[in-house]
């Protein structure tokens, strides 16, 4: 379960306990697709042999071609549907859709590693590893259901993992919003729906007045430290208000764990203090690559919260806690530096470039300076959902509308995030209808 927030039929979460939902108006007109894979009842639930395509070295790992020519650029677009999901692979050179993957499934999504591209396919408990050059093609699969399905009494059908995040060798970590253990993979070896290799179990770090659950919301790797960082919500997904679309306040804290990569153990980041994780001073944070941004040169992490509502008579009370926060990891303490309680929009991504630079997405994106605790400009025309490009252009989709405001498709775009200027790319991508959208990564990342 999870809140949805669409704005503009660009899919941003956060940690409220509400179930997933679409805009059933939104219609997009298919494309010629290039090479198709599509989704079978397979073990995997892939077929990884594109239509009309042999697909190169397909059936090899990722790490088969590590060395071959860096992979084209191309943009990574999820689109959710009440059944079935689809991600499609745009060139960013040949300005067309290059493949596209159909699979099971009411939500899904990319994640995009130092290494290799993966599909998150959430509501059906699969993590697939894709291919380096052909990322519409599934390299490896892995079920990633387990059996901590009760873990506190209560518990989402499906697992919903959230993130990948891939340590030193050959071991990735699989973060699982709806339960308590991280699955851990051997991505050496070759597999098709194969089993985690072991687990971390975090039901240690619940807090009384959650859900039973700890919402693993963002993780990070620190190559310094051997450390893989674990962003904790610790919300009551279940006490909610505005018809479901307003977190309320508990009394619980979302926390950062560590854990030591060498031995799959948690670290203590407290010292003689209680817990072994560090304390937020937000509420909420944000799921996903855009939650949390590792700043190596400062030691820090910075966290996007999404606030939650104080409870009041009748409903939800006023925003708090709202922010952008730093973690020194040296310290750890925290610092608030940026507070967005006042804001209405609500905060979708945060892009860390330096000490100095950041963008931040919330109903548009906005310059931000990290020393700074006012958000600066915003980017004109910036598209509703997007990533960043080497060049720190913004590159994603935009919704269109006819002239009666009807929705009408996407334009795939490319926007300056100094003058706004627009270069359009390509149109209407996606081959389903009735959806909505569920993430844009550019693949190989910045």
């Amino acid at each position: 379960m999870r809140k949805v927030m669409i704005v503009l039929a660009a899919l941003a979460w956060s940690a409220a306990g509400v179930s997933a939902c679409g805009d059933d108006t939104q219609v997009t007109t298919p494309v010629d697709a290039g090479a198709d894979v599509t989704a079978n009842d397979s073990g995997s639930g892939f077929d990884a042999t594109p239509v009309g395509d042999d697909g190169g070295d397909a059936g090899q790992g990722t790490d088969a071609d590590a060395d071959a020519a860096p992979p084209p650029p191309r943009l990574l677009l999820s689109y959710n549907g009440a059944s079935q999901s689809e991600l499609v692979a745009f060139g960013m050179q040949s300005k067309a859709v290059d493949g596209r993957l159909l699979y099971p499934g009411f939500i899904g999504t990319t994640y995009v590693t130092p290494s290799a591209p993966w599909l998150l396919e959430q509501s059906n408990d699969v993590v697939a590893r894709l291919h380096r050059q052909q990322p519409w093609v599934v390299s490896s699969s892995w079920n990633v259901a387990m059996n901590d399905l009760t873990d506190a009494g209560y518990a989402t059908p499906y697992s919903d993992p959230d993130a990948v995040v891939v340590g030193a060798g050959n071991k990735a970590y699989v973060l699982r919003y709806t339960r308590n253990l991280i699955a851990i993979l051997d991505t050496s070896s070759q597999e098709d729906a194969g089993a985690p290799i072991g687990s971390i179990d975090l039901s240690g770090q619940v807090q009384a007045n959650g859900d039973g659950y700890v919402e693993m919301s963002a993780g990070a790797y620190d190559p310094g430290t051997h450390r893989v960082y674990v962003l904790l919500a610790n919300i009551d997904r279940f006490d909610v208000g505005c018809n479901g679309y307003c977190q309320l306040c508990a009394d619980t804290t979302p926390t950062v764990v560590a854990i030591d990569t060498a031995t799959d153990t948690l670290v203590d980041l407290n010292g003689p203090a209680p817990g072994v994780g560090i304390a937020l001073d937000g509420y909420d944070p944000g799921f996903g690559p855009g939650a949390m941004a590792f700043d190596p040169t400062g030691n820090r992490l910075l966290v996007l919260d999404t606030g939650c509502n104080q409870p009041a008579d009748g409903g939800a009370g006023p925003m708090v806690k709202r922010e952008i926060e730093a973690v020194s990891l040296a310290t750890g303490t925290t610092q608030k530096l940026l507070d967005l309680s006042a804001n209405p929009s609500f905060p979708q991504a945060l892009f860390y470039l330096d000490a100095t630079h950041a963008i931040v997405q919330l109903d548009t994106a906005y310059w931000w300076d990290p020393t700074s605790s006012a958000l600066g400009s915003a980017i004109p025309n910036a598209p509703d959902a997007f990533d960043l490009d080497p060049d720190e252009n913004l590159v994603g989709l935009k919704a269109r509308y006819d002239a009666d405001g009807g929705f009408s498709g996407y334009d795939i775009v490319s926007v300056s995030a100094g003058d706004g200027g627009v270069t359009k790319l390509g149109a209407d991508p996606f081959s389903l209808t009735g959806g909505f959208v569920g993430g844009v990564q550019l693949w190989p990342g910045r």
